[in-house]
């Protein structure tokens, strides 16, 4: 059996993973309904969720990502906190 080493992750990267998977288990929830009930308007909704769970975790939470409206200004400066 192979053992991996434990890496040490600061808190703020595991609070950044612990939004990751609240978006995640969002959308499976949502997409779920879905399945169980197919009409427009849950249609709709699981789409919207959807798209927005993928915009938070991609562009607005992304540290790397310029623009981030979290940690970078509109002409793609980091902010000074």
């Amino acid at each position: 059996m192979i053992k991996l080493k434990k890496v040490k992750v600061s808190a703020k990267e595991q609070a950044r993973r612990n939004g990751i998977l609240l978006w995640a288990i969002f959308v499976i929830a949502i997409n779920f309904l879905q399945l169980i009930c197919k009409n427009w308007l849950t249609t709709i909704v699981a789409m919207v969720g959807t798209i927005y769970a993928l915009y938070r975790i991609v562009v607005y939470d992304n540290p790397r990502n310029r623009l981030s409206q979290k940690y970078f200004n509109w002409q793609g400066k980091k902010l000074k906190k």
